[in-house]
């Protein structure tokens, strides 16, 4: 079997690049998943889409990421809505926070601005404001399902001719400095081409052709409440906390935050980070512990040292990409990161000069990148 494009990896980065390449005209493109779409990262993400970062390449990929998050609504029906994100400080100093992000915000075109409780109470009601020193608020940012995105694509790029196999990719086939295919469950598939976005697995499919990735596998936690009718429109932020709750498309909230955890490859669900998320949300919700929570479930952040992602070549091996490393925001530059891979694989080179700051060679030439606003 023969392939223009291997790609390996069914979350959100593998079928957003299997579309676009197959936009640009690539005719065999075949995407690997050892088991179902969007099975890693991807279906236990919150959802949540913004370009309210502190570093360039965040905000410039992501102002980009919105605009396709809007297109691809519009032309697949793609369950999304820029419905913002708020960020609440109940402290001074997380308040001195705000301003200093809302400045970076600001002077690359992100439109963030604080509001008063009573505007809070408009696009928050079911929030308490009482303890509020400062909400800052970004109307560019929204949410979408990651089901429904994950579906459409996979539907649009299986018209477009695109193939999936279910199917773990054992090798990656390197000869003469270059990529060659990969090595399946069914056989070899030849290839010119192999993208690598595999999440955090993607660390152990370059480990046989000796490239080093810098990511780790740190478990995330969240849980899903009982449906409610609405509470409040944007994603919210406890910036104290990192914590996060964002009101799904069919009424549930669903919560995270941080619990104390170490790198493991097969993380299990611990009961800390359910009394620890209900305390810190009851502060702002104080309806929360009467709630109903329906399920909770642990993922993988796949995390880089500077908190960016891995993006393009992988090193001196022809033909080879990759796209991993999102350390928690890999659901939202979905469509940006799937438009620079086409990009590269098409013509060698991505469209814009920030996604090209985010190569393995940051890592050796020690060029690593500051991002502020981390949460999760």
């Amino acid at each position: 079997m023969r392939a223009e494009v291997v790609i390996i990896g069914g979350g959100i980065t593998g079928v957003a690049a299997a579309y676009f390449l197959a936009e640009r005209g690539f005719e065999r493109v075949v995407v690997f998943e050892r088991s179902y779409l969007g099975s890693g990262s991807t279906f236990k993400c919150a959802g949540g889409i913004r370009a309210s970062f502190t570093s360039r390449e965040h905000i410039v990929l992501m102002k980009r990421s919105i605009e396709l998050w809007g297109e691809l609504s519009g032309k697949l029906g793609i369950k999304y809505a820029r419905s913002g994100y708020l960020w609440l400080a109940g402290r001074e100093e997380d308040l001195e926070k705000l301003k200093r992000y809302s400045s970076i915000h600001n002077q690359f075109g992100v439109g963030t601005r604080f509001m008063e409780p009573g505007e809070v109470e408009e696009v928050a009601p079911a929030l308490d404001t009482s303890r509020l020193v400062g909400a800052l608020y970004d109307p560019l940012a929204g949410k979408a399902s990651p089901f429904d995105a994950v579906h459409k694509l996979y539907l649009a790029s299986r018209r477009m001719g695109v193939e999936y196999r279910f199917e773990e990719v054992r090798e990656i086939l390197v000869e003469g400095g270059a990529a060659r295919g990969v090595v399946s469950d069914s056989g070899t598939t030849e290839a010119e081409n192999v993208v690598i976005a595999a999440g955090v697995w993607s660390r152990r499919l370059l480990e046989p052709l000796g490239v080093p990735l810098p990511v780790e596998p740190e478990p995330h936690h969240a849980a899903l409440t009982e449906e409610y009718g609405r509470l409040f429109d944007p994603l919210i932020i406890d910036l104290e906390s990192g914590a996060y709750a964002v009101q799904t498309f069919h009424g549930h909230v669903l919560m995270g935050v941080e619990i104390p955890e170490q790198p493991s490859w097969e993380p299990g669900e611990r009961l800390a980070f359910l009394s620890k998320v209900v305390r810190v949300w009851s502060k702002w919700l104080p309806w929360l512990p009467s709630a109903n929570i329906l399920r909770h479930w642990v993922g993988h952040y796949e995390v880089t040292p500077d908190h960016h992602p891995v993006l393009g070549p992988v090193g001196s091996i022809e033909g080879l990409f990759i796209a991993t490393g999102f350390s928690g925001h890999g659901f939202m530059m979905g469509p940006v990161v799937g438009e620079e891979l086409a990009s590269w694989v098409a013509r060698g080179a991505p469209q814009t000069e920030e996604a090209a700051h985010l190569t393995l060679r940051r890592f050796e030439e020690g060029k690593l990148i500051r991002e502020l606003a981390v949460i999760g």
